[in-house]
């Protein structure tokens, strides 16, 4: 059996354990077979002829049919009843059991109409085509019952039907009234929320505070401009002023006095030079008084914190302060300006905020009430439609033809048959249940092919039964299965021998064994497991820890065949090592053949390198076998098995083919 590489031991163990179940189950059915066609057969006639005399002395001799069309009116909005469904409404017991308050029949004939009526689909293409059957003792009552079948289900279906389109149009009417209210108070939330904006009509104000705005904002752009120049006209011009345009200015007059004196001065002492000399005493007072009055008005210069200055830029310093004033004023203005158009930007800006929350309010208000006046005009449609379908249910399931006759019912008809079939299948699976069953709580191993089905058993050969063979075949039968024994791929350094229940001893293959591997170049040695109060050691024999020797076969005494003490393990290991260095393989044979129970079988693994099952053919139980199989398993050694008391003819089948 190929297995996967990615699967656990553990499940391939599975595997190989329901292979070989497999197998042995196939081996045991086939054993049988005769046996389970027999019970088929003998079943099947019983159920046959039960039958046959049940319809026979049936009062539902007489059928009769009669057929309804289901063809619903399509409408919008709604499914029409499936198939099945109609079937679940139509093919119930109920109605069925109300034939029997109209229809007058007898006492055992009302109690069985479940069974004798009868609904049923018809074909793919006329799946709207539902059949009604009825079965009765007389011809009269079977074309009655079904009529009045018929005129039952039509009927149900109408009062179904109507019971199921006005609940759908009660819950659609509760969902319409509760949606017209949820409009209702939609238009209550506009209402209010209109009230709060303080218009009637928030988007066409919205509108136009947003125009103004943007007119506002415009405007306040050109009288920054606006200020921003002047701001630099009147730093140009205060610059132009200076520090001393003020001084300058509050003494302009006397400034212009004093320059007129010294002016004056000037023309007269022009007026004495083209007469006199700069020595003429007349020009002298004058040059005297001009220096006077210099330095009088230097002094007074100096004293008002004014520097040399000319009568041109007082003009120009007084121009300029008169700018400048002009200036300061008309920026005062356009600054008072600004400031309240910034405070008309903001009052709009509040404005716009409530504004736009106003109308998204409402919006959204509107939106949810286009969905429920949407909703609510399905909801209309939809109460249209069940109106419809409402009013259309008297067409919509009807009979096409009364039922006018019955026939006389088969006895061998193919539901009978069928019955009898399952009937005589059952059985069949009882008596097979019970052949396995039996086979495999208190069966017994078969032989070697049953054996080596479970896949973790090396199967060496068949021993025949004593005396099945002339001592000649015997013998070529036991060196087969020896030389079997001497090539299997197992370890041969300690062998655990297990003689299973239903064994019979033989003890010429013994000494064949023996001499195939002494002829193989082998050196074998045979370990008995004794009881020490029945063992008497041989005179000539030599003890090593525990073990007693003679030649090439040993005794070990122990005191319990069901646990062996840890001194007694311990010198069987200790006396198997002592024995291994002078042969090859070691047999170690149990007291009295296998015992479940105890953990001596399992002490006995650990100290084994492989085991080998000597299996009764029909008389080892497959539970011992079963037992064994999973301690080696577990504790991993490898398993040969032999079959013992084999027929004459399994032996020399396998020798034939040379196994």
């Amino acid at each position: 059996m190929q297995i996967e590489e990615n699967i656990t031991e553990t499940e391939a163990e599975q595997i190989r354990r329901f292979a070989a179940l497999h197998r042995v189950a196939k081996g045991i059915l086939a054993k049988w077979i005769w046996l389970i066609g027999l019970s088929f057969v003998s079943a099947f006639v019983a159920f046959s002829v039960f039958l046959v005399w049940h319809s026979a002395k049936s009062v539902h001799r007489f059928s009769s049919e009669t057929k309804l069309l289901y063809s619903p009116r399509k409408v919008e909005h709604f499914e029409n009843m499936s198939d099945r469904q109609l079937m679940s409404v139509l093919d119930r017991n109920s109605l069925k059991r109300k034939v029997g308050t109209i229809v007058e029949m007898p006492l055992a004939e009302r109690e069985c109409l479940t069974l004798d009526l009868e609904v049923k689909q018809g074909l793919k293409q006329s799946s709207n085509i539902f059949s009604l059957t009825s079965q009765s003792g007389s011809w009269k009552g079977a074309v009655k019952k079904v009529n009045v079948y018929a005129e039952i289900l039509v009927q149900e279906y109408v009062d179904y039907r109507k019971r199921d389109i006005e609940m759908q149009r009660d819950s659609i009417e509760r969902r319409k009234k509760r949606f017209q209210d949820q409009l209702a108070e939609l238009e209550s939330e506009e209402a209010v929320t209109k009230g709060r904006s303080g218009v009637a009509a928030p988007v066409e104000m919205l509108t136009a505070v947003n125009a103004l705005l943007s007119d506002q904002r415009r405007n306040l752009s050109l009288l920054e401009v606006q200020v921003a120049d002047e701001k630099v006209r009147r730093k140009r011009l205060e610059d132009e002023v200076g520090t001393v345009g003020p001084a300058i200015l509050a003494n302009a007059a006397t400034i212009r006095k004093k320059s007129a004196e010294i002016a004056r001065l000037d023309e007269e002492l022009a007026k004495l030079r083209e007469d006199f000399t700069d020595i003429n005493p007349k020009v002298l007072g004058k040059l005297e008084d001009r220096k006077n009055r210099l330095d009088e008005y230097a002094a007074f210069l100096k004293s008002k914190g004014i520097g040399d200055v000319a009568i041109e830029d007082i003009g120009r310093i007084e121009r300029a302060a008169l700018e400048l004033a002009e200036v300061r004023t008309k920026l005062d203005v356009l600054t008072a300006s600004q400031r309240s158009l910034e405070s008309e930007i903001k009052s709009n800006e509040a404005r716009t905020a409530e504004l736009t929350t106003a109308v998204s309010a409402l919006e959204r208000l509107r939106s949810k009430q286009g969905d429920l006046e949407q909703t609510i005009k399905g909801l209309d449609e939809q109460l249209d439609a069940l109106g419809y379908q409402l009013s259309s249910l008297g067409s919509d399931l009807r009979q096409i033809e009364r039922a006018g006759g019955a026939g006389d019912a088969n006895p061998l008809r193919g539901k009978n048959f069928l019955i009898a079939v399952g009937g005589a299948f059952v059985g069949t699976l009882v008596v097979v249940f019970w052949i396995l069953s039996l086979e495999f709580v208190f069966g017994k191993v078969r032989n070697r092919a049953e054996m080596t089905a479970w896949g973790d058993v090396l199967g060496i050969g068949s021993i025949p039964k004593p005396k099945a063979l002339d001592e000649e075949h015997e013998k070529d039968a036991l060196g087969v299965v020896a030389l079997n024994f001497c090539n299997a791929d197992i370890p041969k350094g300690i062998v655990l021998v297990c003689r299973l229940a239903g064994v019979d001893s033989q003890p010429k293959f013994r000494e064949v064994l023996d001499w195939s591997l002494a002829m193989a170049g082998h050196r074998p040695f045979v370990l008995d497991l004794v009881r020490g109060v029945d063992f008497e050691p041989p005179k000539d024999a030599t003890t090593l820890v525990n073990a007693v020797c003679s030649d090439s076969h040993g005794w070990f005494p122990v005191e319990n065949r069901y646990s062996l003490a840890p001194t007694e393990l311990q010198m069987l290991q200790a006396d198997l090592s002592e024995i291994r260095k002078n042969y090859d393989e070691v047999f170690i044979m149990m007291p009295g053949g296998f015992r479940k129970g105890g953990n001596f079988f399992d002490q006995l693994l650990g100290v084994c390198d492989s085991v080998l099952v000597c299996a009764g053919a029909d008389a080892t139980p497959r539970s011992d076998f079963a037992y064994v199989r999973h301690h080696a398993s577990t504790g991993n050694r490898p398993i040969a098995g032999i079959i013992t008391g084999a027929s004459a003819r399994t032996v020399r089948r396998e020798m034939e083919a040379g196994k």
